[in-house]
């Protein structure tokens, strides 16, 4: 096999290790599949594929494929555009930075839609990119090797639909039992196996009590979301991620009634492929049709609390006199953050006369003063004039910048990589000496575990000497200069939605920060934003 990838590859008198460089491995492992079929660990998978692809490469080359070359994904989504690590292959390909992909079994690459499938195909088939499994070599200039791949990809796409209907059907069966079927359990309880039976329920823990208050303080005190949420931020209690509370997030456990009255739901916000000026976008609407059951879990609240909660919700919902305009009213939507905290800035009106919309923390204890949208929005497009036209001047400056520090990095991943190896190695042994019985249990974990802290700050060093390439990489910011001067051009005429596209295909945060607070009026834009673009 060896002779005929180096024929494919046109690299007839390459050594075994410049051979290697050019050869990638792709992992990837679905969390379906291993609903459907396999009590292992996903992660464990992926380490066996790797060992499989890896043996491979040793028995074939004589040595490894280097770390950086080896792309894992563990997904549970089918498309492209739910797999990032495909796309960085895809785009490795596109660049002919590589000539073979490595994988376990040729439906590791793609068994989504036809749509999708056909991109795989294309790529691999323009850039002239074979495909390596452990048995054969594919290549696709080949009328018997093309039409073997694309059957194969097909019949894996019949098999995925089938798993999907499998999985469906245990779904929805598990929750008309009352089972717990959600990856975690609901704020307030933890998932617990049933005895004697398959699926898993819901106990209450601590938590609950937090809850029980928020349900208490709404219905016995009749206390506003926002006035909740400071009662919660004020006693020290975080919600489930780690945050502050806002009435948004207290407003989401409210709306939750009904699991906390004993019922479990499915399907409440079933994903829907929508077509949207031209292009196919996932969409998650409220579902009237949901699945609801009695669940096995102990309540909360009492049914008769929940109904009261829902009765209220809607009085508060019926009590807005004028419509809600639901049309998009801040360009800056989703794109600028507080800088102190982390939280989106939203946009407030002041119903002062002459008085705009001020954008303001969603974070009820920060203290971020506020400024006008209108007037960060101005200071936006001014900054991004400036990036436009640094871009256009110094290019060549980037180039050579690219250029001098690439060769560095590069050895500084080399190192990074082979340390990382030897760790992998390292941890293998530690196997071998638990077996055999050098070590014992609390000798191999205090081993494994430094390892694993070792493995953990090697691995971040890495990232971020990868980040810093990214960010110097003339050849992207070549690209961002005519999505940046787009941007520019047709924003004064677009309207709010379109204002907020352009901005999201060419920025991905902006952190904003204000040292010192202004009252409503003042027009001075004494603040400063930090901008990351989309390279």
């Amino acid at each position: 096999m060896l002779e005929t990838i180096k024929k494919l590859f046109n690299l007839e008198n390459a050594t075994n290790q410049e051979l290697v460089d050019y050869i990638i491995i792709y992992l990837r492992k679905s969390r379906k599949d291993n609903e459907l079929s396999s009590d292992e660990p996903i992660e464990k998978t992926l380490e066996r594929h790797e060992t499989i692809l890896q043996n491979f490469a040793t028995n074939t080359f004589g040595c490894k494929i280097p770390e950086k070359n080896i792309f894992r994904e563990v997904v549970s989504g089918d498309t492209i555009e739910d797999r990032p690590e495909i796309q960085k292959v895809l785009q490795k390909i596109e660049k002919n930075d590589v000539k073979g992909v490595l994988v376990v079994e040729i439906e590791r690459l793609a068994r989504g839609n036809t749509i999708d499938q056909g991109i795989i195909v294309q790529k691999f088939k323009l850039s002239n990119t074979r495909i390596i499994v452990p048995t054969r070599v594919f290549n696709l200039d080949d009328e018997f090797d093309l039409s073997y791949f694309e059957d194969s990809l097909y019949q894996s796409r019949k098999y995925l639909q089938y798993v999907k209907k499998i999985l469906a059907r245990g779904r929805e069966q598990a929750v008309r039992e009352g089972k717990c079927i959600t990856s975690k359990a609901k704020f307030g309880y933890t998932k617990k196996k049933l005895e004697g039976e398959k699926g898993y329920t819901m106990v209450p823990n601590e938590d609950s009590k937090i809850i029980r208050k928020i349900f208490d303080y709404y219905l016995k005190d009749n206390l506003f979301p926002p006035t909740i949420a400071n009662k919660l931020n004020d006693l020290g209690i975080l919600t489930p991620t780690g945050k502050v509370w806002t009435s948004e997030t207290v407003r989401y456990q409210l709306k939750s009634w009904r699991v906390y009255a004993g019922h479990v739901t499915w399907y409440k916000r079933k994903s829907v492929l929508k077509l949207v000026n031209g292009e196919i976008k996932k969409i998650r609407p409220l579902n009237s049709n949901c699945i609801e059951a009695v669940g096995r879990h102990e309540p909360i609240i009492t049914w008769e609390e929940g109904l009261e909660v829902q009765e209220k919700l809607d009085r508060y919902s019926n009590s807005q006199k004028v419509k809600k305009d639901y049309t998009l009213k801040n360009p800056l939507s989703g794109l600028i953050r507080c800088k102190k905290c982390g939280y989106t800035l939203m946009r407030r009106i002041s119903y002062k006369k002459n008085y705009g919309s001020a954008l303001v923390c969603r974070n009820p204890t920060c203290k971020m003063p506020q400024s006008y949208l209108d007037l960060v929005e101005n200071k936006l497009l001014e900054e991004l004039k400036k990036i436009l036209n640094n871009y256009e001047t110094h290019l060549d400056e980037y180039n050579k910048k690219f250029e001098d520090n690439t060769a560095k990095y590069q050895n500084d991943i080399k190192n990074l990589t082979k340390k990382i190896d030897d760790i992998k190695n390292q941890k293998m042994k530690c196997c071998d000496f638990l077996e055999k019985g050098i070590y014992d249990e609390e000798t191999f974990k205090l081993r494994i575990n430094s390892l694993n802290n070792d493995l953990e700050k090697y691995n971040n060093t890495k990232i971020n000497i990868e980040e810093k390439i990214k960010q110097i990489d003339s050849e992207n910011i070549t690209k961002i200069i005519p999505n940046i001067k787009t941007c520019l051009e047709l924003y004064e005429n677009a309207t709010v939605e379109e204002k907020n596209e352009l901005l999201s295909e060419i920025i991905d945060v902006v952190y904003y920060n204000k040292e010192k607070a202004s009252r409503w009026g003042n027009t001075t834009n004494d603040f400063t934003l930090e901008i990351k673009l989309k390279i």
